[in-house]
């Protein structure tokens, strides 16, 4: 993710999230609040490693803005994901044809010898031998596994109003804006195919999970102009032989995949859940419990922040608007 990209989620979006956690802020200056998030996503362990990487930055995703020219007061607005690294979570079956290109090529040399063969009884033989083995191969069918990860992801909105304000310590006033703010933290865990993995699978499964990728992702997005074309078949067995390429295949479901982990939260959930389909249900409690975790992190970084704007927010009393 680009550090300084702008997001367009809303309040109403995050509250869809799987988990989710409110906080109200009084008496703190946006920008020191902002950094004071950042890192404190940035500070929660998994174990003894650092778990979340922050993107977002003030200059892109901290919007202070005057309501009207030469007025003391205005709004704020910010953002701010985190995201953790991927953990691999399990295994999921795709049923296909091992041989299905092989298969395919039999036959297509198996027919060519026939014909060739049309005065030579042999050769016609061998051809019709070909042709039928060709087909057996290309009909054949098993089921193998392919590896699948999850992240999670934390996203945060801040929303409130600014003053500015005078401040008066130890007989010497300064100027600062202070906001009363309302912040929603919300996590979710996105789960997809591993595409880190894909070397180890053989590239007619790779060809196979390529276009299982596609059909989740156009089951799951909104726009039909959009949906991914599905190449299997018996044309498609043979043109796969002009494209073997483990890092062609990695890159297509990745960026398929990063298209729907930057998507609304209902896309992210349905695809996330067609992915959870495919692992062992012995699987769910983990999941579950992996949840729960996700929650106690939320609350714990609003208890923080809470702890922090108490600590360093101002008081009322101690400070006097400029245009009293």
């Amino acid at each position: 993710m680009d550090k300084n990209r702008s997001w367009e989620y809303t309040r109403q979006n995050l509250r869809k999230a799987t988990k989710f956690v409110e906080g109200e802020y009084n008496g703190i200056n946006p920008r020191q609040f902002y950094r004071r998030l950042k890192r404190s996503l940035e500070e929660i362990q998994d174990g003894d490693n650092f778990k979340y990487h922050t993107h977002g930055s003030q200059e892109a995703n901290l919007d202070i803005e005057s309501e009207n020219v030469g007025e003391l007061t205005g709004t704020v607005k910010g953002r701010l994901v985190a995201t953790s690294e991927w953990r691999e979570i399990g295994s999921g079956s795709l049923t296909y044809k091992p041989k299905g290109p092989h298969g395919a090529l039999g036959i297509i040399v198996g027919l060519l010898l026939t014909l060739v063969g049309l005065g030579d009884p042999i050769i016609a033989l061998l051809g019709v031998g070909l042709t039928l083995a060709g087909g057996y191969f290309y009909m054949q069918e098993e089921t193998s596994s392919f590896p699948i990860h999850q992240r999670d992801v934390i996203r945060v909105l801040i929303t409130g109003e600014v003053s500015e304000r005078t401040l008066n310590t130890a007989g010497e006033s300064r100027t600062d804006i202070f906001a009363n703010m309302s912040v929603i933290y919300a996590g979710d865990a996105f789960v997809a195919v591993d595409t880190d993995e894909l070397d180890e699978l053989d590239w007619p499964l790779r060809m196979a999970l390529v276009n299982q990728v596609k059909r989740w992702y156009n089951q799951v997005i909104d726009d039909e102009t959009k949906e991914e074309e599905i190449e299997e078949g018996f044309v498609a067995s043979l043109k796969a032989w002009s494209n073997k390429s483990r890092s062609d295949d990695k890159q297509k479901i990745a960026s398929l995949q990063q298209q729907l982990l930057d998507s609304s939260f209902e896309t992210r959930l349905e695809y996330s859940s067609l992915l959870q389909d495919q692992l062992p249900t012995d699987l769910g409690n983990e999941l579950q419990q992996h949840q729960n975790e996700l929650m106690d992190e939320l609350e714990e970084l609003a208890d923080d922040l809470e702890i922090y704007v108490d600590r360093e927010g101002f008081e009322e009393s101690d400070s006097q608007k400029i245009n009293n």
